[in-house]
């Protein structure tokens, strides 16, 4: 972790927001420098225990945020469990932990999820449905980050924040935080489809447009995989292009046959 004042931990379910996650962690550096960032991709290193990472990172950390998306409270385990009653896990420690410290817990509910009830929740964690949320929506993605990150200023440590954000204009302390801005159009947070069915389709019905969907729709997921986003959703687009090249393609020659099978 940083030796610099004010460290922040991103606590998520990896099946219910990991990408939300990386997208937070990315547009945090905007407000925050890199090292005061935790989340468990960037920071523990191959060969780590992790259970020992997480708590130095824990004894370290002035912020937890809590992503909470549409999966996180009913998710379960393969014996059928919920996740959240297992006190062995990840999300349910890291949560426990620091609600037991007196860290300052910030629930963060991603595309309109409801804060879960208290007695939706374990014992452990009871005490999150007491602290005050904020929502990030995919249509607000920036600015909603901004009131994040003035949220947070509040409770770091002085000289902790590379860049002022603007100041909120209203204290609206039992309301989760909102500004209506236009669409974001730079971060992309829904995943592109790939088209691989259409490209194959599209092969099948005219070999040379075909061939270059499908080489598009098989760059699609490891590009969106590796983090880049724009990139996955242009080979996504390619994809769905060269396919209906195919298609028009397919039909001129239907076409041309047909009229030269009817003289």
């Amino acid at each position: 972790m940083s030796t610099m004042p004010g460290t922040i931990f991103i606590n998520y379910r990896k099946d219910d927001t990991r990408w939300n996650a990386l997208a937070l962690y990315n547009e945090l550096q905007k407000y925050f420098e890199k090292d005061q960032l935790f989340k468990d991709f960037n920071t523990i290193l191959p060969g780590d225990d992790f259970v020992v990472s997480i708590e130095n990172a824990l004894r370290k950390c002035d912020v937890l945020l809590v992503l909470i998306g549409p999966t996180w409270l009913n998710m379960k385990d393969d014996t059928g469990r919920r996740r959240l009653d297992d006190p062995d896990d990840f999300v349910v420690l890291e949560i426990s932990t620091a609600l037991n410290r007196n860290i300052q817990v910030i629930p963060v509910l991603i595309d309109n999820t409801p804060m879960p009830k208290a007695s939706e929740l374990p014992e452990s964690m009871r005490a999150l449905y007491r602290r005050q949320f904020v929502e990030i929506s995919n249509t607000r993605f920036e600015d909603d980050v901004q009131n994040l990150a003035e949220a947070i200023q509040k409770v770091l440590p002085q000289g902790s924040i590379r860049v002022q954000p603007t100041p909120v204009k209203e204290d609206r302390p039992s309301q989760p935080l909102k500004t209506e801005i236009p669409e974001v159009t730079n971060v992309s947070i829904v995943r592109p489809s790939n088209n691989f069915v259409l490209a194959m389709i599209a092969t099948i019905l005219c070999l040379p447009f075909g061939v270059v969907g499908l080489l598009s729709a098989n760059k699609v997921d490891s590009l969106w995989s590796a983090g880049k986003y724009n990139e996955a959703a242009e080979e996504s687009r390619k994809a769905k292009n060269w396919s209906i090249y195919a298609f028009i393609a397919a039909a001129l020659l239907y076409i041309i046959y047909a009229v030269g099978a009817s003289k």
